[in-house]
């Protein structure tokens, strides 16, 4: 959040309303929920943006001033998911999302402004209501056709313009009407009521129609009749494309337009701007006013073709958007699902709705996933309800099999294997079909790495990926990435190194940034695991410097552990303890639990142990500090660099090449110890620790476990 704010540029000048803003600005000085009321088309989202863009001038709020457009959002139960995504909010959690909201708001001086609330007032009422008493320095300011009633409420009445309404006439007519037309369209102005978006409608028809000639055609000045004229002024086609635009929830562009309403529909879009019945921003998006959408479905009646357009377009987009965003243009393609996300998520949710249309929907919200859109804004809350809702329609297999399989690999990834069990469980009940093998291939070697800590997991991961050698290359590189990972916590030094060289050269000709970043990432964690703890440190910084840089709400909870393990290798330990405090803090803002992943917990928790050691009664207090940093905070203190003064010096090298983990495993075979408890004592598979040993006789060119052990105990007082 800036100070500055965030509210939508305005392509025209604003006309008047001095009295209604010297009225809201004293309400916001002594109430915290201000509700703008007043009639459609009166104006009320400008004059919101108005008083927002005044307060965040004066630099009334702290946290500045957040619009959210909810006229856009079709279902109250993902009110509170749209409010934390609309402000920047990690939003990955299972429940609804007010969870989310209100851990990062309850200490912020912040104006949140919710624009057209009519169709949600129950919902509002509740969620206002909450969130005020949760976040004490928390205002909102609320555009309705009605107060919402919530105790405490301040009611700003929106009126229509008087003289003010000639001023926006004037303003948005292309031709200025002679001198001795302005009394007639001075009365025009009041047979509509003063309403501005009446105004415009009838100002936009200047350079065709006297204001005489449209004071003699309309009825009684009200909207709707101001509604009913603009349409009977439109011609048949322009009517049929006002219709069909009408099913955008959100706005959209030239290319989408087409696809709903027809290949020829451009000509018909751009007279409807002319005659302001659909608006234009500055980045070319297209919008119809929230009065003139509802009129034009009016207009679509009950054809639903329209509405199978639209999902059919987004179908295709994000099918495009899965098979090409693992490329250079890996920015652009997450700008383009930033920008039509309320559509997509429409989209889903109406082919969800459809019989015929499921298997569509059930795709789109599974390439959604696969396009890491949702994990990298921080929306995978959404993402879990529109797969939640597939789950409950789709039935068939081999569908429904992929859709358990994709569900559980996405829960597996959060660590939430109470929810990934059940639903592998489920998947491997069904009829096994070869389209479902390879999604069901991925989950069970996932539970065997996360879950059992077993190398098993490695061969079914070579396995997928010879399977998906036809896959888009982002399919094929995030296998490459759960091996890679494997063979480093799993295997021995030899297979990590060749399988982490071999990511990060495919990140590299790939030229993607987010590729790079967990390329550089797993580098770390080899040399963490089998190499130098030294070399990871900058290994770590420049793959959370990338994420960063391309805003990436995932990635950054496993930089942050990375960093937190190094450093306590390294005997940063104050350092450390900051960043594990900063890890946990993470954790709860991704719901990420790296604590139910065996590999990545046995790790921390040894880090935990060594720091915890060494800090002794400093500890708590320092973890802290770590814990209370905000997650900016946590990310700027993680990227300095470690002074050499909170280094420990450099370990001497190990007898005969053995990296730490090795000789570890060397001294347990002396103690006598069978590989199932070296298993147990390390948090590996008993088939894991015999592979370790029979590498390490390899490498040293010794026989026999009993010579291992000799060997170790020759060698164990240097060190």
């Amino acid at each position: 959040m800036t100070a500055r704010g965030d509210l939508p540029a305005q392509t025209t000048t604003f006309v008047g309303r001095q009295t209604v803003l010297a009225d809201a600005a004293a309400h916001l000085g002594r109430a915290r929920l201000i509700t703008l009321a007043g009639v459609a088309g009166v104006g009320k989202s400008r004059v919101a943006a108005e008083i927002g863009r005044a307060a965040a001038g004066a630099g009334s709020f702290q946290h500045g001033v957040r619009q959210v457009r909810l006229g856009d959002l079709g279902e109250p139960a993902l009110l509170a998911r749209t409010v934390a995504a609309e402000l920047g909010i990690v939003d990955n959690s299972p429940d609804s999302g007010f969870g989310r909201l209100v851990e990062s708001l309850y200490d912020k001086h912040l104006l949140l402004v919710l624009d057209h609330v009519d169709h949600l007032l129950e919902a509002v009422r509740h969620f206002v209501h909450h969130l005020l008493r949760e976040c004490e320095g928390v205002t909102v300011l609320v555009t309705s056709r009605e107060p919402l009633g919530v105790y405490g409420e301040s009611v700003v009445r929106v009126p229509p313009l008087g003289d003010e309404a000639l001023k926006l006439f004037l303003a948005r007519a292309d031709v200025a009407p002679a001198e001795e037309t302005l009394p007639e369209v001075k009365a025009l102005c009041q047979a509509v009521g003063g309403l501005p978006l009446a105004v415009e409608l009838v100002a936009a028809r200047g350079p065709e129609l006297s204001a005489g000639q449209v004071l003699d055609e309309l009825g009684t000045g009200a909207l709707d009749d101001v509604l009913e004229w603009a349409a009977r002024h439109c011609t048949d086609e322009e009517r049929r494309v006002w219709a069909a635009l009408s099913v955008f929830p959100a706005d959209f562009d030239l290319a989408a337009a087409e696809a709903v309403a027809g290949a020829d529909a451009r000509a018909a879009v751009a007279a409807l701007v002319r005659k302001s019945i659909v608006s234009v921003d500055r980045s070319g998006r297209h919008r119809l006013p929230h009065a003139v959408a509802e009129f034009g479905a009016r207009l679509l009646g009950d054809t639903g073709e329209p509405l199978r357009r639209h999902a059919l377009h987004y179908n295709a987009f994000v099918d495009e958007a899965t098979r090409l965003w693992f490329s250079p243009d890996e920015a652009w393609w997450l700008g383009r699902l930033r920008e039509e996300w309320p559509n997509v998520r429409a989209a889903i949710g109406h082919a969800l709705r459809t019989p015929d249309l499921v298997e569509t929907g059930t795709l789109m919200a599974m390439n959604v996933q696969r396009t890491r859109f949702t994990a990298s804004a921080g929306r995978l809350g959404q993402a879990r309800d529109l797969l939640a809702t597939a789950r409950e329609v789709v039935t068939e297999t081999p569908l429904r099999t992929a859709l358990l399989a994709h569900c559980a690999y996405m829960a597996q990834a959060l660590g939430d294997m109470a929810t990934a069990i059940p639903l592998m469980n489920e998947a491997r009940a069904l009829p096994r079909q070869t389209a479902t093998d390879v999604n069901l291939m991925i989950v069970e070697a996932t539970h065997l790495f996360f879950v059992e800590g077993s190398a098993d997991c490695v061969p079914l991961y070579e396995h997928v990926e010879l399977c998906k050698q036809y896959a888009p290359p982002g399919d094929a590189y995030f296998t490459e990435l759960m091996h890679a990972m494997a063979a480093c916590f799993l295997l021995d030094a030899e297979a990590a190194d060749k399988a982490t060289t071999g990511l990060l050269r495919a990140a590299e000709d790939s030229g993607v940034e987010w590729s790079r970043a967990w390329g550089l990432w797993h580098r770390g964690l080899y040399e963490l695991l089998h190499g130098d703890p030294a070399e990871v440190h900058p290994l770590a910084i420049e793959a959370l410097r990338t994420q960063l840089a391309i805003g990436d709400a995932w990635g950054p909870a496993y930089s942050l552990w990375l960093l937190a393990c190094t450093c306590a290798e390294l005997g940063a330990f104050d350092r450390a303890a900051r960043l594990l405090g900063a890890v946990r803090s993470q954790e709860r803002v991704s719901r990420i639990s790296f604590a139910t992943m065996s590999p990545f917990r046995t790790l921390l928790e040894r880090a935990d142990r060594t720091v915890r050691r060494a800090l002794a009664d400093d500890y708590p207090v320092i973890t802290t500090l770590g814990l209370d940093l905000r997650p900016d905070q946590a990310m700027e203190f993680a990227l300095e660099p470690v002074p050499d003064t909170e280094r420990r010096p450099p370990k001497p090298l190990l007898p005969g090449g053995l990296t730490r983990q090795e000789f570890t495993i060397a001294g347990l075979v002396a103690e006598g110890l069978t590989s199932n408890q070296i298993g147990s004592r390390l948090f590996i598979s008993p088939r894991t620790a015999d592979r370790h040993v029979v590498n390490i006789r390899v490498k040293l060119g010794l026989p026999t476990r009993g010579a291992l052990a000799a060997w170790h105990r020759s060698t164990s007082g240097e060190h």
